[in-house]
């Protein structure tokens, strides 16, 4: 900066009196881009140049730089790619931007791209949106060149996962309120990080590429216990003409974006500087806010503020707030059990969403009551270290008024009774102020939900049926299991059969071919799904040789009401 300065100075310019038109060619010439920048693209060589958030003009100079001396250009759909426009005619311009659910160059043909246009002798720029090395697959590319023997260069860029939010007037750190920043690809499920850096006040979370997502995210983050209280803002188009913003909490924020009708691309904050307004002065000038911002960092955040609020205090905090009368002569409002809805847990993305779909409904008909998720297998988090957030150890309360009143119910989102109600569930619960429920089945209503499925997949009048189960090597789960056979036969007006997927015969396959060898020449088979939702087990029945499958039983409001009747029998209710 002193250098700089200097030469300023010594150019005239003083910022003093009438402007000079001598002076202000001086200074322009001062800051032309050639005078700015020293970069070079040499010949055969490869620059990757991050072109900032969308804006022109947010490119940075060393950018510019080099994009002027480029004859090739290999450009993305996001970032600033209305520049290449104005490059010259002989510049050649290769587009390989990613349309979401469109066809579109995957990443070794493009790295394949910049390799055989530098080969060629050609100078390359790789104009890509924002920061290059921000989830922009910069690293990858870096690395196909020098695995090539090309000489490549780095031009950091504006990443978006700032400047869209700034350019909605969401600062994503503020002295006394955000003192971290947390950058996700939320194209898929929030981790144990992710989670973290929600539910601390002091970090603001920005979620990249996440519109389409939105639904999914908000939905586990409030079943992992973030306050859906929490401020959210989606910034469109960041920077450009198109800008717009949308704002909410996590409760709010995906009807509002559905509403509003936004699209990619978006940037998505989450965090107190997220708040409608939060830029906007509010004329008071508090002795206690001068003295804590003196100090830095996490010393300098609100008193309070070092944890989340949970959705039960706050449920607690309001109904005090609401009360009428003396303090002393209420009696105190005990919070309900958590409810921790514990699935298998699965890698397929649709059974996943089809799980949280069913705690989401039964969430909004408990509003008093919170509700979590957790899982015996593959999935996170497990329901013991959910156990252990939301349920003391059983010595910690002894008062006779509270010694049998649990914390936490688990009502296992499983069909029937087996290895993990029994004892996965069970050891998550020993020594802590929690009880689980029984399984989801067997039940009427469960019934209900199949032969709907049925209908929905096209059985009719003369289809003989197979109830498909998952399986288990439990006899008293497979007891279970049976005992909806007698139902649903009454329920279809027909005989049921039944086959396993696994653990235990007949298999389906086997019940299939035998429920055929039963029909008249051309009849059907169709198989009745007694499944919670999509995974490895439907898949399974792909070949099991029925005419019709019929899907999972999924989310349902007869499910819903299922697991809030489990809840209530295991408090007492």
């Amino acid at each position: 900066m002193a250098d700089t300065a200097g030469d300023v100075a010594s150019s005239g310019v003083t910022g003093r009196g009438a402007p000079d038109p001598g002076d202000a060619k001086r200074l322009g010439d001062l800051l032309s881009v050639d005078a700015l920048s020293a970069a070079r693209l040499a010949p055969g060589s490869v620059a990757l140049v991050g072109g900032g958030p969308g804006a022109l003009d947010l490119i940075t100079v060393r950018g510019l730089a080099l994009l002027r001396q480029a004859d090739v250009v290999v450009v993305d759909r996001l970032g600033p790619a209305g520049l290449v426009g104005m490059l010259g005619e002989g510049v050649a311009v290769i587009e390989v931007g990613k349309t979401p659910g469109r066809p579109s160059m995957g990443q070794g043909e493009i790295d394949a791209v910049l390799v055989e246009q530098a080969r060629a002798g050609h100078r390359v720029v790789r104009l890509k949106g924002g920061d290059p090395f921000v989830l922009g697959r910069g690293g990858e590319e870096v690395l196909a060149c020098r695995r090539a023997g090309i000489d490549v260069q780095v031009v950091p860029g504006v990443t978006s996962a700032i400047a869209g939010p700034a350019a909605g007037d969401v600062p994503v750190t503020h002295r006394g309120t955000a003192v971290a920043l947390h950058i996700v690809n939320a194209h898929g499920d929030l981790g144990p990080a992710d989670l973290a850096a929600l539910r601390d006040p002091g970090t603001t979370t920005v979620l990249m590429m996440g519109v389409s997502w939105l639904p999914r995210l908000a939905a586990q983050a409030m079943l992992n216990g973030i306050d859906p209280a929490t401020p959210v803002a989606v910034v469109q188009s960041a920077t450009t003409d198109s800008q717009r913003e949308v704002r909410g909490t996590l409760a709010t924020i995906v009807e509002a974006v559905e509403r509003e009708g936004v699209t990619n691309p978006a940037v998505i904050t989450v965090g107190r500087t997220s708040a409608e307004g939060f830029l906007v002065p509010d004329g008071l000038d508090d002795a206690a806010d001068v003295e804590r911002l003196r100090r830095s960092g996490r010393q300098a955040l609100a008193d309070g503020d070092d944890r989340a609020v949970s959705e039960a205090g706050a449920d607690a905090d309001a109904t005090a707030a609401e009360g009428v009368g003396d303090a002393a002569d209420t009696a105190p409002v005990s919070p309900s059990p958590v409810l921790i809805g514990c699935a298998h847990g699965t890698r397929d993305r649709a059974g996943r969403d089809v799980v949280r779909a069913i705690m989401m409904r039964v969430r909004s008909t408990m509003p008093g009551t919170v509700v979590r998720e957790a899982y015996v297998d593959v999935q996170e988090p497990e329901v013991g270290d959910v156990v252990r957030e939301t349920a003391g150890p059983v010595e910690v309360l002894r008062t006779r008024e509270t010694e049998d009143a649990p914390e936490a119910v688990v009502v296992p989102l499983l069909l029937s009774t087996g290895f993990h109600v029994g004892h996965d569930i069970e050891a998550a619960i020993a020594g802590h102020r929690a009880v689980s429920a029984g399984p989801l089945g067997p039940d009427p209503r469960l019934v209900a939900v199949m032969a709907d499925r049925l209908r929905e997949a096209g059985l009719v009048e003369g289809d003989a049926v197979v109830m498909a189960v998952a399986g288990t090597r439990n006899r008293a789960g497979q007891a279970m299991a049976r005992e909806m056979l007698p139902l649903l036969s009454a329920e279809l007006g027909r005989e049921v059969s039944i086959g396993f997927i696994a653990a235990a015969q007949p298999s389906v396959a086997d019940a299939v071919t035998a429920a055929r060898e039963a029909l008249p020449e051309g009849g059907r088979v169709a198989v009745a799904n007694y499944l919670l939702a999509p995974g490895h087990f439907q898949k399974a029945l792909a070949d099991c040789g029925a005419d019709i499958v019929a899907e999972p039983l999924g989310d349902h409001r007869l499910i819903a009401e299922i697991v809030a009747d489990r809840y209530e029998a295991a408090i007492g209710g």
